[in-house]
């Protein structure tokens, strides 16, 4: 729920006050958990069959291998590296030449298989519709409920399949530059995905992923199907939803009944995420997201000089209510996926907390400062006008943000405490990086 007045916030702020104090925090936070839906997380279900373990391990091979790529220089891993948040660290991921930027970072995998994961990217440009079974993508042989490429679609079973294959055929992610090699020499998505099989299936560099594929998928084996791209990001998919699974932080551990496995301060810092900061409003469910929800918080906006303007959700819909608006991402192990937003406009989580507190102010006053500027390989571009900081304020909807948040130094750091250390699973700390992923 959005509260749309400040005058109503302040109402149920003073109600929270006298609530907290006349029973404990535990039982205050369990009926607001329990009157927002969020419950204990579950551990995932034990697959042991042949197939299912085959495809994991021929998922984890295909995310590591940078014989996808087109030059063979890069491969998933690369932009989403479990050491590193299982993103790359980088406030606009680089280029596949290493010599320039694209226009957004590389999201966290954190839990990305979950089922209500429906929308794939930032701009969710990639979506399948669980029911209905079909895709709407960047391309138009997948989408529908008669497509093209069915024989690709056929074996495709999420978005985040869906997704998979598309940064392969993207020249500045994956693929190159056209005469580069044969899969940037394509003329189509379609081709350039049939050149990559020719690759993984072939016996080029001494091996071939052919019998893997036949274990994991049984009608390839059967010729009942030909080995396609729709295989390899159901593996890729298989692998990234059991590898990137996590539900050990102190919130799931108390989430799950264990009143003691948050300290009293990241208790506050909750309590301040629900009320105070009411960051509940977008970050909901088990996994603090809505996967579903598409939003403008009034993030500055800069890239490449020269630099053409990421209007987000706008440039899919093309409507233009949805300009700069962008996927509301998971909090899941936040801490470890610095820098934040869409394009790493804030390096920390209290430069974060900042830009909410007083939103204006932060697009008034934002820059990059001679060192992070250093960080990347070319030239910026700051969208920095006053009418440009005016367009994107006014892309803000809610009304609590347009007014900044206006929490004290207090609920600032109890929420960022909540936020870095009671959100954070302790198995993805680098220090207790698992091996093999």
């Amino acid at each position: 729920m959005l509260f749309k007045s400040f005058l109503f916030t302040s109402f149920v702020l003073t109600v929270f006050s006298r609530t907290v104090s006349a029973e404990t925090v535990d039982e205050y936070l369990q009926k607001k958990l329990e009157f927002f839906g969020i419950k204990k997380v579950e551990a995932l279900p034990v697959d042991n069959s042949d197939e299912h373990k085959t495809k994991v391990m021929l998922g984890r091979r295909l995310f590591m291998d940078t014989n996808l790529s087109g030059n063979k220089n890069i491969s998933c891993r690369t932009c989403h590296h479990p050491m590193m948040g299982s993103s790359d660290n980088l406030a606009l991921s680089q280029t596949e030449d290493g010599k320039g930027v694209l226009q957004r970072n590389s999201s966290s995998l954190f839990n990305i298989g979950d089922k209500s994961s429906t929308f794939m990217f930032w701009d969710g440009r990639v979506h399948y519709h669980p029911t209905d079974k079909v895709f709407k993508t960047p391309e138009v042989a997948l989408n529908g409920k008669t497509p093209e490429a069915s024989q690709i679609t056929s074996v495709l079973t999420s978005a985040l399949a869906a997704q998979a294959i598309f940064p392969l055929v993207s020249d500045l992610e994956m693929k190159g530059k056209k005469g580069d090699n044969e899969i940037a020499d394509t003329t189509n998505n379609l081709e350039a995905w049939d050149k990559i099989i020719e690759r993984v299936t072939g016996e080029s560099d001494g091996k071939t992923y052919a019998p893997l594929f036949n274990r994991a998928f049984p009608q390839t084996k059967n010729k009942v199907q030909k080995i396609n791209i729709g295989h390899v990001g159901e593996a890729m998919a298989a692998f990234m939803s059991e590898g990137f699974y996590s539900n050990g932080s102190p919130f799931h551990n108390y989430l799950a009944g264990d009143n003691q496995a948050m300290t009293a301060q990241q208790k506050r810092g909750l309590i301040v995420f629900i009320d105070g900061g009411r960051c509940i409003a977008c970050h909901s469910g088990n996994l603090l997201r809505n996967n579903t929800f598409f939003t403008s918080v009034g993030v500055p906006s800069y890239g490449a000089k020269p630099f053409s303007k990421d209007i987000g959700r706008g440039a899919v819909t093309g409507m233009e209510f949805n300009n700069y608006f962008f996927k509301t991402p998971s909090l899941i192990n936040v801490a470890l996926t610095a820098p934040y937003m869409h394009n790493g406009a804030f390096k920390t989580i209290r430069e974060v907390l900042n830009h909410y507190n007083n939103v204006k102010l932060s697009l008034d006053t934002f820059d990059l400062s001679p060192e992070r500027r250093k960080e990347f390989p070319v030239e910026l571009e700051i969208m920095n006008s006053q009418a440009d900081k005016e367009e994107i304020f006014n892309s803000v909807q809610a009304g609590f943000l347009r007014g900044g948040l206006r929490l004290g130094p207090q609920d600032l750091d109890d929420l960022e405490v909540f936020l870095t250390e009671g959100l954070t699973d302790p198995k993805w700390k680098p220090n207790q990086f698992i091996r093999g992923l």
